[in-house]
C-alpha cells in the first residue's frame, strides 16, 4: 500500500495505517464537503444511467407548421419513479406532454404537466396513450432523416436521444 502524506496546513493527512486523519479544525469543512460530494455523485450518475430512451420516432411530413406526435420507449431500471418534464427538438417550436382521456364520449388528448415513468418498468410513449406532441414544425420531415432531441427528466436529468423520421408509425 502506498501512503501519501500531506502537510498539516491543509488539515488532512494519512495516519500510519493509511487511514485519513484530520489535523486541526481548518480542513474539516472542506474535507466534509468533498466526502459528501463523492458520496452523492455516484447516486446521481446511477439515476441517470438507470434510465434509457430508445426507439424515438416521429412521422414523416411534407407540411410545415403542423403538430406531430413523438413516440419513444423508456426503460427505468432505477428503484424510484421518474417523470418527463420537458422535450426540445430542433424541428419544432414547442412541445406538450399529453395523455389520452378515455372518459365519456370519444377519446381526447389532454395536456399534462409531466409524464410518469414508473420504477423498474419499460413504458411506450405512443399516440393513443402518454406521448409528446411536437408543435409547429419548422421544416418538412423526410423519411429516413434523424435528429437529436433533448428529453429532461425529473431525476435522471437531461438525455439526448436520436429521433428517427419514418413513414410507418
Amino acid at each position: 500500500m502506498t501512503a501519501i502524506a500531506t502537510s498539516g496546513a491543509d488539515g488532512v493527512r494519512l495516519d500510519r495505517g493509511g487511514r485519513i486523519a484530520l489535523s486541526g479544525g481548518s480542513g474539516f469543512p472542506v474535507f466534509g464537503l468533498v466526502a459528501v460530494g463523492l458520496w452523492l455523485m455516484p447516486a446521481f450518475a446511477a439515476a441517470g444511467d438507470a434510465l434509457q430512451v430508445t426507439n424515438a420516432r416521429v412521422p414523416a411530413s411534407d407540411e410545415v407548421g403542423i403538430d406531430l406526435p413523438l413516440a419513444m420507449t423508456i426503460r427505468n431500471d432505477a428503484t424510484e419513479a421518474d417523470a418527463i418534464l420537458r422535450v426540445r427538438c430542433p424541428f419544432a417550436n414547442f412541445s406538450e406532454k399529453h395523455t389520452v382521456d378515455r372518459g365519456e364520449g370519444a377519446p381526447a388528448m389532454r395536456e399534462i404537466k409531466s409524464i410518469p415513468i414508473p420504477e423498474n418498468k419499460t413504458i411506450e410513449l405512443k399516440r393513443d396513450g402518454y406521448h409528446v406532441m411536437l408543435l409547429q414544425t419548422r421544416q418538412k420531415l423526410v423519411d429516413g432523416e434523424t435528429f437529436t432531441c433533448t428529453v429532461v427528466f425529473q431525476k435522471a436529468g437531461t438525455k439526448e436521444t436520436e429521433v428517427q423520421v419514418s413513414r410507418t408509425p
